[in-house]
């Protein structure tokens, strides 16, 4: 929960250049949404891309101008195709949302699967860092950081019902809360790699 708590005051300090950054993130999401057979795919790069977006501002206090090397662009689009079923759970879960039935029945269900789809999205994004970081493959990068969610599971369920729970509440007022909530994603995933970090490279210390 130190990464939580991390992130909250870093999005305190910057709240405005936070939202604007918020409102562009939910604005692109949304856009991609809508574009044919490919939108599922266009989502799950966008994260990752806004992700990285976010730590270069943390880290650096700067917007960056170039956000993919050659080499790492592959790595991109391998990790946005890995994460296509979590991108599909969101949409599910906003979906049985917006279905006729009460809330009460369909708030359970769309919560567990957005708590699924942001746990996914953590070890998938801490994995596509820690294989830019240190060249380990991405196989074992994933491998790795999927063993340690496990060792760290409490912390994962945390954050992810924290943020399931945020996430289903903005679709409740149009989505006009992830203006807040994808930057404050964003900033707890930089954190939690960072809390994570030194587990994930004595696991593989130990492979």
């Amino acid at each position: 929960m130190n990464s939580f708590k991390q992130a909250l005051n870093h999005f305190k300090g910057t709240w405005k250049d936070s939202l604007i950054f918020g409102l562009c993130a939910t604005l692109i999401v949304f856009l991609v949404r809508y574009i044919p057979y490919v939108s599922a795919f266009l989502i799950s790069f966008c994260l990752l891309a806004l992700q990285e977006i976010a730590q270069y501002k943390v880290e650096k206090n700067a917007w960056p101008r170039e956000l993919f090397h050659k080499k790492s662009l592959p790595s991109y689009l391998i990790t946005s195709l890995i994460l296509l079923p979590t991108s599909v759970l969101l949409g599910s879960a906003i979906g049985i949302l917006q279905s006729p039935q009460a809330l009460w029945m369909t708030a359970p269900l769309s919560l567990g699967l957005l708590m699924l789809a942001v746990y996914f999205y953590f070890v998938l994004s801490h994995s596509l860092r820690f294989h830019l970081e240190t060249n380990e493959s991405l196989g074992k990068a994933i491998d790795v950081v999927g063993l340690v969610s496990i060792k760290s599971f409490k912390n994962y369920f945390v954050l992810s019902f924290y943020f399931a729970l945020l996430i289903l509440l903005s679709s409740l007022i149009a989505g006009l809360g992830l203006i807040a909530v994808l930057p404050l994603l964003f900033y707890v995933g930089h954190f939690f790699y960072l809390e994570i970090k030194p587990l994930v490279l004595l696991k593989v210390q130990k492979a």
